[in-house]
């Protein structure tokens, strides 16, 4: 079978998933399906310059996700759901909204958008770039113009009530460079947000997200270095009794047709950890 009918094949069952979703989300089943567990979902950039590039979501397709969110469940910030986790109350319905790296666009353009919706999210910013005109590799290999978040822009997000975490200072693979130069990186990262918001933040994702980018070496040092809690980008949801500093993340990306896919495959547990 040739590329092009299994692109298509794809395509009609993901869109028939997302009609699902709209059917069990609609009338109400999805509480019936729901599980005592919280759901931690990632974007990376919200811009309409770059519709095809898989880590940016446009303004209308990113909007839609606000309103399911805000429609079929409880939308929270990060630091209120680890709150919950950490005095085991009741997680069902929780859902708390994250961004990874620090770009411009989501300050300018996504924060307004859950600001209007009355949710906020958690901003990780890797340090080093805040302010920069450094283009990291990723947007290098498709000539996408970088831009980055301000200082100043920061400090708005946190603010304006959202809350805002370490990435690291440069952004580098946690599952390969030794303990020392990942307690800089880490570190390091952390302290420069603590300096620039005038409070510790103790909230971290690490890069790229996958289980094999943070070594269990590397994942023994959060604690030692004051973090509350630590993200992952892998799949999976938060369960009672689950380790803050091992918190799991579904990175909401180009594969899912609508928010409603999104909700069918979240309810029938295929958004598992790979």
């Amino acid at each position: 079978m040739s590329k092009t009918p299994n692109r298509q094949l794809s395509s009609a069952i993901r869109r028939l998933k997302a009609i699902a979703g709209w059917i069990i989300f609609r009338t109400g089943f999805y509480r019936t399906l729901r599980r005592d567990e919280a759901v931690v979902v990632v974007f990376h950039r919200i811009n309409d310059a770059y519709p095809n590039d898989p880590l940016t979501y446009t303004t209308q397709r990113f909007e839609a996700f606000v309103r399911f969110f805000g429609r079929f469940f409880n939308v929270v910030p990060l630091s209120e759901l680890v709150r919950r986790l950490e005095a085991g109350v009741e997680l069902a319905a929780c859902l708390a909204i994250t961004f990874d790296d620090g770009y411009r666009g989501n300050a300018t353009i996504a924060a307004p958008i859950l600001e209007s919706h009355g949710q906020r999210a958690c901003f990780f910013v890797t340090t080093g770039f805040i302010g920069t005109d450094h283009v990291p590799w990723w947007d290098a290999e498709k000539k996408i113009q970088t831009r980055w978040m301000t200082w100043d822009q920061v400090r708005l997000l946190r603010k304006s009530g959202h809350d805002v975490g370490s990435h690291t200072q440069t952004h580098p693979d946690l599952g390969v460079i030794g303990p020392d130069e990942a307690r800089r990186e880490i570190g390091g990262g952390s302290l420069r947000l603590d300096s620039e918001l005038g409070e510790h933040s103790g909230l971290f994702a690490y890069p790229f997200g996958g289980r094999k980018n943070m070594s269990e070496q590397n994942q023994s040092l959060l604690k030692e270095l004051g973090l509350r809690c630590s993200v992952s980008a892998y799949g999976g949801t938060v369960r009672s009794g689950d380790d803050p500093l091992r918190l799991k993340r579904i990175t909401v990306s180009d594969w899912y047709v609508s928010p409603y896919q999104f909700g069918f495959e979240l309810l029938v547990g295929s958004l598992k950890p790979n």
